[in-house]
């Protein structure tokens, strides 16, 4: 958008507007440019961005964020059609109808105070009898077929929302944010109420408080193209799929059954904290295959999990295809690490011996010493003994 550009107004002169209504509703959330911008607009028909900068007396950006703000509102819409812009306004909403609208009023309430919006919305009750007539008593109209003009909204249904929540003893952090936040995710993300709800359901803190820095981040990440399942090898492939249709006790449980163990009552506790750090089911699915399967670990242990549930959650892991994506990735560094260095190896000659911390000192570690290797490692043990004797001195 530059000041040069051209704008026309396509509905001059068919809009509503109620002066006091606009200023008490509006003029708290939209700011002072939008405000004045809204207002020029109606007096406007065609000309250029530079009219408005002047009259306005303010930048291009601060005009671009202006409008912006009424777009969002639903006051304006915006055509682009290269170096002209065609603008249509529509009406504000009026009192009953804004203060109606829950979005509108939280949003109003975000602003001003609850009490301030509260005065606004108090009236004047009627006295006496009412002898307003229905339409049909007055007006006789054959109506030949339904009315198909009902337009359909995705707005969120908060009430539904709500009395959800309290079924499942949710609630708010802070009602007036979070409210709005679950406007705005349900309007980007295209969710109905009871779709949003279960997603925040499932990322909800561990006192029964929604959590809407969690909500974002998965809802951000499952909007994200996952890759399709041709992109992986048939194994992991097969691994996503079974990941997203079994629960994670059942899904170890049969790893651990087939392997001839079973599950311990540390396991379960296990699963129970990465539930409640709302690390998705399918996600701990590939954890747990990769650890028992990839790793051939017998079980799992709290620390090796606990690293990698974080490293995932700090990667934004929250579908299987993205946690085998991450081993894959982790897999493949492992493997150019020890490219590099055995390349380092051939033209250096051979490192220097650095002393290493034994392995049994790693807090994972298991011992995969089989039977065979035992009696080797008893017989190496004898043979030096034997030596040691041939080599004392005689007395």
């Amino acid at each position: 958008m530059r000041a040069g550009d051209s704008f026309t107004m396509i509905n001059r002169g068919k809009t509503s507007f109620d002066a006091e209504a606009f200023t008490l509703l509006y003029l708290p959330i939209i700011g002072t440019d939008a405000f004045a911008l809204y207002q020029l607009m109606l007096s406007f028909s065609t000309g250029r961005i530079s009219h408005f900068l002047e009259y306005l007396n303010i930048g291009l950006h601060p005009f671009s964020e202006a409008l912006d703000k009424l777009s969002a509102l639903a006051l304006v819409r915006v055509f682009d059609d290269h170096s002209t812009l065609y603008l249509e306004v529509k009406s504000p909403l009026n009192f009953e109808n804004f203060l109606a609208d829950d979005f509108y009023r939280q949003l109003l309430i975000s602003r001003i105070g609850e009490n301030r919006v509260a005065g606004l919305a108090k009236t004047l009750e009627p006295k006496g009898k009412e002898i307003s007539k229905k339409f049909h008593e007055i007006y006789k109209v054959n109506f030949t077929a339904e009315s198909q003009s009902a337009k359909q909204t995705n707005q969120l249904d908060m009430g539904a929302f709500q009395s959800l929540m309290e079924r499942q003893a949710l609630h708010f952090s802070d009602e007036n944010k979070d409210r709005l936040t679950l406007y705005s995710l349900a309007e980007k993300f295209e969710l109905n109420w009871y779709e949003l709800f279960k997603q925040a359901e499932s990322t909800a803190n561990a006192d029964k408080t929604l959590n809407m820095s969690n909500l974002i981040r998965k809802l951000s990440a499952q909007s994200e193209p996952q890759p399709a399942l041709s992109e992986f090898p048939k194994a992991f492939a097969d691994l996503i799929l079974i990941s997203k249709s079994h629960e994670p006790e059942e899904f170890l449980r049969q790893i651990k059954t087939q392997a001839g163990g079973f599950v311990s009552s540390d396991e379960r506790k296990i699963l129970a904290n990465l539930a409640r750090q709302n690390l998705p089911a399918q996600v701990q699915n590939v954890l747990i295959h990769y650890i028992l399967i990839q790793q051939k670990n017998a079980s799992l242990s709290a620390n090796f999990v606990n690293t990698l549930a974080n490293d995932w959650l700090r990667n934004k892991v929250f579908t299987a295809e993205t946690a085998v994506k991450r081993i894959l990735e982790r897999n493949e560094q492992a493997a150019n690490k020890a490219t590099q260095a055995a390349a380092r190896t051939t033209h250096t000659g051979p490192a220097k011996i650095k002393k290493a911390a034994p392995e049994w000192s790693n807090p994972n570690y298991e011992n995969k010493t089989s039977q065979a290797d035992l009696v080797k490692l008893e017989q190496i043990r004898l043979d030096s003994l034997k030596k040691l004797e041939n080599t004392k001195p005689t007395s």
